[in-house]
Parts: C-alpha cells; sequence; structure tokens
C-alpha cells in the first residue's frame, strides 16, 4: 500500500489498517486496500481476491466505501 493510496482515504478509513474488516473471513482492511490498489474496482473483484464481504455481507457497506474512495467511476464500471 503505497502513501499515495491512503492519502484518497478519508482519516476514518486510514484507522486501524491490521484489523479485520471483514470478521466472518478474517479480512483485514489493509488486505482489501491492497487488492483495490492491485486493480480490484468492484465488490465482485475484491470478494473473488480476499474473500471478504462472502459471508453474511455485514461489511459490504465498508468495502464499497473503500473502493469509491480508491477508484474513480470510469475503474467500477469493469467487473
Amino acid at each position: 500500500m503505497t502513501p499515495e493510496t491512503l492519502d484518497k482515504l478519508p482519516e476514518i478509513l486510514r484507522r486501524d489498517l491490521d484489523e479485520n474488516l471483514c470478521v466472518c473471513n478474517e479480512v483485514t482492511k489493509r488486505k482489501i486496500i491492497d487488492a483495490i490498489e492491485s486493480g480490484a474496482t468492484t465488490l465482485a473483484m475484491v470478494q473473488r481476491q480476499t474473500y471478504a464481504s462472502d459471508g453474511n455481507g455485514c461489511c459490504k457497506r465498508q468495502v464499497t466505501r473503500l473502493i469509491e474512495c480508491l477508484t474513480t467511476p470510469e475503474d467500477s464500471s469493469q467487473d
């Protein structure tokens, strides 16, 4: 994860990077951000790479927010 990537996030989303964002599948926020940084621009792509939100889906909103912050609208139109 680059400093430029973190600069795109609001302060609150920069916290607790090594904590599990997806508790069901024990996926850290850092792993989700790394997946987005490497090209996962939709929720489905993040799910395929990390299994985040693939359990009961309670973290879908948080994963989607990270995608919104780190990608451009053109990036998110792909799947």
